[in-house]
């Protein structure tokens, strides 16, 4: 799910008019075998072993049950070759859309909506989907233009052998951010000089649910970064002010790229990660004891982020009968548990989840409770911009090379002009 929070570029007019024409070009561009027999393509990504196993055993199932044949297009660059594939009308009938990527291609017009198809199919509950992950997929017209496969939440992980030394119950950790920079503090003074008391990923996808705590969202409506709002930076504060004291580093602080590594070569006691480091530190940190907790809340609210993506049909698939099909195999309770059980990925159906008794495994648990609340990786179709100048401001606010404030207003300035440029194009 590593690919579920790579950022993704904002499509230019010039490729929106190619996308229309595209779509008008791909009915003719997508057809069924010489011999009369159904054919789809599925454009995917390369993921795991285990879930490149798990789609092939998938895709022949579905092929006995509906004698449609299927075949897949493998992204090694997702982003870049799948809108390079839309504007040439050579995009697959269904693909995966990131929930990031999603607010671009429904504005593009290039996803058909499911809702038809929906409200036809039998036993197809959407209401089963977590509604956080589902509603990702929603477009701003109310319409459906993807159902999710499987989703990642954030979650505290922390070192079990290492509290142990240090003489601290997990049970601890606090369940309120303003608790946890004292709670910092005291483990940072029990822990050895060389590990950190957590590791922290300087990224907007990590702290957009901080940084909205407060109700003000980071885009306005218009589209344009809000992140020199006051509510917003005194939000974000607490970050600034543990990194200072020692409290918490950056993987490049600890020699790392990456938090994951950090905390499974005992670099830091704790760290906020989704549940894609649980199967990383068990095949590459194998014995490091870990356990997990739901992240904090802030001012009496829950609140993690989600990543997820959808089955989404192409706008232009010749056969969309067909190609729901597909989806609806795919995204109903059996394929999503041959699924989920095959790549070790959480369900987006709680149903499944339920039936899997994933809300039973300790380490689990706190990913599962968090698609409840969590915020979806995802803000109209100019989040690129304002994620990457917080990316490139943040880190001379954590080194007191200026003020958050400072930090924060530049960060603005700069993504509100080349956002201002870009709706202008």
């Amino acid at each position: 799910m590593k690919k579920a929070i790579k950022l993704v570029g904002v499509l230019t007019a010039v490729f929106a008019l190619m996308f229309t024409v595209a779509c008008g070009n791909g009915e003719k561009d997508n057809a069924s075998a010489g011999n009369g027999e159904k054919t789809l393509t599925l454009g995917v990504w390369k993921g795991t072993e285990a879930e490149n196993t798990t789609r092939k055993k998938l895709i022949a199932d579905f092929e006995k049950a509906s004698g449609i044949k299927v075949k897949e297009k493998v992204y090694n660059d997702y982003e870049t070759q799948l809108q390079t594939d839309l504007v040439g009308g050579t995009a697959p009938d269904v693909f995966y859309v990131d929930a990031y990527l999603a607010p671009s291609l429904i504005e593009k017009k290039v996803l058909a909506p499911l809702d038809d198809y929906i409200t036809k199919a039998k036993d197809f509950d959407t209401e089963d989907f977590y509604k956080p992950v589902y509603k990702a997929f929603t477009g701003e017209d109310k319409a459906q233009y993807g159902l999710p496969k499987d989703y990642s939440t954030l979650g505290i992980f922390y070192n079990q052998k290492m509290f142990a030394d240090a003489g601290i119950d997990p049970n601890t950790i606090p369940t309120t951010a303003d608790k946890m920079g004292a709670f910092l503090e005291n483990l940072k003074a029990k822990l050895p000089k060389d590990v950190v008391p957590s590791a922290f990923t300087a990224d907007l996808a990590r702290q957009m649910y901080i940084a909205q705590s407060s109700g003000e969202p980071i885009i306005t409506k218009d589209g344009y970064s809000n992140l020199d709002n006051p509510k917003i930076i005194t939000a974000l504060q607490p970050l600034v002010d543990w990194y200072q004291k020692g409290l918490i580093k950056r993987p490049a602080d600890l020699g790392q790229d990456w938090s994951g590594d950090s905390f499974g070569a005992g670099k830091a006691a704790m760290m906020v990660e989704g549940n894609w480091a649980i199967a990383h530190l068990e095949q590459n940190f194998p014995d490091v004891k870990f356990g997990t907790k739901e992240v904090p809340t802030i001012e009496g609210k829950k609140g993690t982020m989600v990543f997820t993506v959808s089955y989404a049909m192409n706008a232009a698939a010749k056969d969309k009968d067909a190609a729901w099909e597909l989806i609806e195999y795919f995204t109903g309770k059996t394929g999503m548990k041959t699924w989920a059980e095959g790549a070790s990925v959480l369900p987006s159906r709680q149903s499944v989840a339920k039936e899997m008794n994933i809300e039973s495994d300790a380490i689990l648990q706190p990913f599962v409770a968090g698609a409840e609340y969590a915020t979806p990786w995802q803000d109209g179709t100019t989040l690129s911009i304002v994620s990457d100048q917080y990316k490139n401001m943040l880190p001379s606010a954590l080194k007191g090379e200026m003020t958050l404030k400072e930090a924060m207003k530049k960060a603005t300035e700069t993504a509100n002009n080349d956002i201002k440029t870009q709706l202008k194009n």
